[in-house]
């Protein structure tokens, strides 16, 4: 995996979030990298976030104003994102009987319920429309090949919305089928 800019420490110091040190370490990291590639690099660009990433694997370079920058301001930053993003999906597990969630300490599972898998969905879907945007912004030349009036087909989609609720009615007799739905 790649650079991760803060640990379970910054949790734990940081006084943002009620966090528990019972947490292991490698169930951060992967919403800790989420959020620097999908919520810190777009905000911040890439030559700023790649220094902060340069700096963070040789923290020896004499850096003082980029080290101060990143203890202070970016690591809340990261610990607020990287936390919104572990609690929408903590205690979840994809299963081959589909998303659930944890029932009790002896491991038995629920099905996640519609506004939880919601959740999950609006994030994956906001990842993806910036993991597009930060691909558009590059240059699309490949082995001498330029691409780039291709890109206008590319756009981001529209985020998924939910569907509206339509209430049904008996042409007879007008009686509602809402609770059907």
């Amino acid at each position: 995996m790649a650079t991760i800019l803060i640990s379970k420490a910054d949790f734990l110091a940081a006084n943002l979030v009620k966090f528990s040190p019972n947490i292991a370490e490698d169930q951060l990291a992967p919403y800790v990298y989420a959020a620097q590639e999908y919520d810190l690099e777009p905000r911040l660009g890439a030559d700023l976030y790649g220094d902060l990433v340069s700096y963070a694997e040789n923290p020896t370079a004499s850096r003082p104003q980029l080290q101060a920058f990143l203890v202070k301001e970016v690591s809340r930053f990261l610990v607020l994102t990287a936390y919104k993003r572990f609690i929408a999906a903590h205690g979840m597990n994809v299963t081959q009987f589909g998303l659930t969630k944890t029932n009790d300490p002896q491991g038995t599972f629920n099905q996640a319920e519609a506004a939880e898998r919601a959740v999950i969905l609006r994030q994956v879907d906001a990842d993806a429309n910036v993991a597009m945007g930060k691909m558009l912004s590059k240059t699309f030349t490949f082995d001498g090949v330029n691409y780039s009036k291709d890109k206008q087909r590319l756009k981001p989609s529209a985020t998924i919305r939910a569907p509206k609720r339509v209430t049904l009615r008996d042409p007879y007799s007008g009686t509602s089928y809402k609770d059907l739905l």
